[in-house]
């Protein structure tokens, strides 16, 4: 289904068609230098036309209009953002907190406190001392609180109490803000309130063969799909589906042993990231070098590739590192910062 086209060398982040290395910024294609930049880690796509790039300790940023290749603003410390919005913590080197409207290109407010990491929808999101902390995007005031010692303690294998702590923020459905807790499973908040209305610690039913044991959820990048309303996620070999039109939110647990047995492997090293696409969740076993795509509405895996080629090196293993998917083109990045791309075949 996929054959490799190319590899990259030395490449330190992408977005598709486009990566960074220690000279710039690239087209994937064509391996051409398109912009001189230098000091950055992390690269972001910023709505249709734009770029972010990131220095990732110091957080120096550039915002890159792909079209006309100009940096279009490169004074703010950027540390999230979800076009057409980005947070921000320092401006021209003087310390600073607030948030900016790129298409408005103005400051929705400033702050002295930290605003967290997380934009979602017309929402910024803080995981701060055990308290969750929400804002409406254009206002400093914090719109509610919630803590999570109401949740209880969990005890870990040595049998220590730990709290709950926020893994990610998942999205907004039907007025209620999701989210997902290490150990601790899901909840969801009242967006304008931040009561909290659900709580799911473990799956309902569990459909088909898996290695896992137990009821809980591991750790995956889990996302919402708005159109179906469901939450979704994949961790080792089980496909973890949320109905939320359901009262309460049904979940599912699908075990893929039995697909990955068509293929004689096991998905003992399934990526916690993961890419979706026209129903399709693209994903890779980072140490057997693999990647495949699991059909969301079958539940069944149509595609396993053959072990990707990679440099091994005498100091350590090389594993995959993560994956993109843009039209008929899988891009995977491996631990010694190679760059595969793998077109479909027609």
């Amino acid at each position: 289904m996929f054959c490799e086209s190319r590899t990259i060398n030395n490449v330190i982040a992408y977005v598709n068609e486009y990566y960074i290395n220690s000279k710039g910024l690239f087209n994937a294609q064509s391996n051409e230098c398109l912009l001189e930049i230098s000091g950055q880690q992390e690269l972001y796509p910023f709505g249709k036309d734009h770029l972010i790039s990131r220095e990732i300790v110091y957080g120096d940023s550039a915002i890159i209009n792909i079209n006309d290749l100009t940096i279009v603003i490169n004074n703010y410390r950027i540390e999230a953002q979800n076009y057409p919005y980005f947070s921000f913590y320092e401006v021209d080197d003087k310390p600073q907190e607030g948030i900016y409207d790129f298409e408005k290109k103005k400051i929705l407010f400033e702050a002295t406190s930290w605003l967290g990491r997380s934009i979602i929808d017309k929402y910024i999101f803080r995981d701060f001392k055990k308290k969750i902390a929400c804002r409406k995007i254009d206002s400093d005031s914090i719109l509610w609180e919630f803590s999570l010692a109401s949740l209880g303690k969990w005890k870990n294998s040595w049998d220590e109490e730990r709290d709950f702590e926020i893994r990610h923020f998942i999205g907004i459905y039907n007025r209620i803000i999701w989210a997902f807790i290490e150990i601790g499973g899901f909840i969801g908040l009242d967006i304008e309130t931040g009561e909290l209305k659900y709580h799911i610690p473990e799956y309902d039913e569990a459909i088909g063969k898996t290695i896992c044991k137990g009821k809980d959820f591991f750790r995956s990048d889990y996302f919402l799909n708005s159109e179906k309303g469901k939450i979704l996620g994949m961790a080792m070999d089980v496909f973890i589906e949320i109905d939320l039109t359901q009262e309460p939110p049904f979940v599912t647990q699908y075990g893929l042993q039995e697909e990955f047995e068509k293929y004689n492997i096991k998905g003992k090293d399934t990526s916690t990231k993961y890419a979706v696409q026209d129903n399709l969740l693209y994903f890779y076993l980072f140490d057997q070098l693999r990647f495949g795509i699991l059909d969301i509405n079958t539940k069944e895996i149509i595609y396993i590739s053959e072990p990707i080629a990679v440099v091994e090196r005498d100091d350590c293993f090389t594993q995959l590192k993560d994956l993109k998917v843009s039209e008929n083109k899988v891009y995977i990045l491996d631990s010694n910062h190679t760059l595969h791309i793998f077109e479909r075949e027609e």
